[in-house]
């Protein structure tokens, strides 16, 4: 059979259409379910299941046991831009395969213990539009402030294509203070043919489960190598003063070079006469959460300009200085 690529399941944004050379039957729902049942369970079983006890583990295995401690990433599922200008809430409130595959998505790293953020039902996004031109460097991207608004540790965005022969699903894992790549796996099921939106629906769902394993052995392996440095924070300082180009040149200076003596770690984004845009590591020991990490900030800044906090979430620090 000729194999016909479609845009990420288009063919089913109309409930009830169907893709033209698909075969015309009508299959029991009941056998889609079961095939994605046993397609789950055989996949849990090749997981390996965190195990103590042992003198010396793999990275992998060591990795695995991150679940079961304390510091396990924030994490958030979105889709991939779809090129159609919409939001990625709009793609998949329209688009009944994208909602599918995350649910999916976010059914399996629920089960894994992960504390998962919802990009449905979340009124923050709302102010998301509005914080994007204070955050310096940003594009039209918009995951990565509504991740940050939301509290992620990591975000992962899922694409997908519906082929007459197979169903294939990408999925990438992103750093949320520098939306820096962390992983990416692709994972195939065979559709045989299949155009229900039932049977699409199981097998939709099963690539992206099939997905996820090995894409959270490359997020725990992150995870691990980063905490040893520090907590991230995004810190973005808006420079709402009047200053001279020689004062806001000081004033970069001084911030940046304080704030490494400080804390673990700093990295520069950007440096500009309205901007200040860093990511700082902090020492979980000595500073619990982004308002401790701000309140250090402040004092620090004190001696050469006045601060207001604008917005403190998990992992952002939006302030001003006059």
């Amino acid at each position: 059979m000729k194999k016909t690529s479609f845009i990420l399941f288009s063919c089913l944004l109309l409930a009830g259409t169907a893709c033209s050379n698909g075969p015309k039957y009508n299959p029991d729902p009941s056998l889609a379910r079961d095939r994605a049942q046993n397609a789950y369970s055989e996949l849990d079983e090749k997981v390996p299941a965190p195990q103590g006890g042992a003198s010396q583990k793999s990275a992998s295995a060591a990795a695995f046991d991150m679940q079961n401690s304390a510091s396990t990433p924030t994490i958030m599922v979105m889709p991939a831009k779809s090129g159609s200008g919409k939001s990625e809430l709009e793609v998949v409130t329209d688009n009944p395969m994208s909602k599918a595959m995350m649910e999916s998505i976010n059914g399996y790293l629920t089960q894994k213990k992960y504390e998962v953020k919802s990009l449905e039902g979340q009124s923050q996004l709302d102010d998301v539009i509005k914080m994007q031109n204070d955050i310096a460097n940003t594009d039209d991207d918009m995951s990565y402030l509504a991740s940050l608004v939301l509290g992620a540790d990591i975000y992962v965005k899922y694409s997908g294509s519906v082929q007459t022969d197979n169903v294939v699903v990408e999925v990438n894992a992103y750093e949320t203070s520098t939306g820096r790549l962390l992983g990416s796996q692709t994972a195939e099921v065979k559709n045989n043919g299949h155009v229900s939106q039932t049977n699409l629906r199981a097998n939709v769902q099963a690539a992206a489960r099939k997905a996820m394993p090995n894409l959270e052995k490359k997020i725990l392996a992150y995870w691990s190598s980063d905490l040893q440095k520090g907590v991230q924070y995004k810190v973005v300082m808006n420079l709402k003063g009047e200053f001279t180009d020689s004062q806001i040149e000081d004033l970069h200076d001084f911030t940046v070079s304080s704030l490494k003596k400080t804390f673990n770690s700093v990295t520069v984004n950007v440096l500009t006469e309205k901007t200040i845009d860093l990511v700082v590591y902090a020492d979980p020991g000595r500073y619990a959460d982004s308002q401790e990490v701000y309140s250090e900030i402040r004092k620090i800044l004190k001696s050469n300009a006045e601060t207001k906090k604008i917005n403190i979430t998990k992992k952002l620090i939006l302030m001003d200085l006059r």
